[in-house]
């Protein structure tokens, strides 16, 4: 998976970080690019936001989201649902293209897919 994650954000100009991430809000990996960026703290957050949303593991194939962004001054954070209960959550910049970068997360999250099962 750091492989993965790795690759994205080689290809993701302005990306700050990535993780793969349980329901429990704990990353089950994560790479980043720069040390300043606390992926445990992000994905934590999004999560947060993903159960307030309403997803459940059982509601995964009804009309639940597949991808919550959430962008502020200084970030933009994409959480992508990956099945089984997993999400990737992307870090990026300000200055990063919003739909370029929720295209790496939709291109991670397929090969993410492949690797959790």
């Amino acid at each position: 998976m750091k492989l993965v994650l790795d690759e994205m954000l080689a290809r993701l100009p302005g990306a700050l970080g990535a993780s793969v991430v349980g329901l429990d809000g704990i990353p089950v990996e994560t790479s980043t690019t720069v040390m300043d960026v606390n992926m445990e703290v992000v994905s934590a957050e999004g999560i947060g936001l993903v159960r307030r949303s309403g997803w459940t593991p059982s509601s995964a194939d009804a009309e639940s989201p597949e991808e919550i962004a959430v962008s502020g001054p200084s970030r933009l954070t994409i959480l992508r649902a990956l099945g089984s209960g997993y999400f990737l959550c992307l870090v990026a910049g300000p200055h990063t293209i919003a739909g370029q970068a929720r295209y790496e997360a939709w291109r991670t999250g397929l090969k993410l897919r492949q690797v959790i099962g």
